[in-house]
């Protein structure tokens, strides 16, 4: 079954179902799940500083970040 056909069935299941799914899908996170991937953001958060700090050139205005972000969205 795809994602997408088990999505569209979990869906269809009445209210106190999915709260019930989602409640027993959410206690089988990891409880440092969390912790993982705030770690791994910020290491990639302080290597683009110092890149940035390093070469202050490769460093986007507002504007190029955001006529970037359209191309991509266009794209989608």
């Amino acid at each position: 079954m795809s994602t997408a056909t088990l999505t569209q069935a979990l869906f269809a299941l009445p209210m106190a179902e999915r709260i019930a799914l989602a409640d027993k899908l959410y206690a089988s996170v990891p409880e440092n799940w969390q912790q993982a991937v705030d770690e791994a953001w910020l290491k990639e958060a302080e290597r683009r500083s110092a890149e940035m700090d390093a070469d202050p050139a490769i460093a986007l205005s507002y504007e190029e970040f955001m006529a970037g972000l359209e191309i991509n969205r266009r794209k989608a």
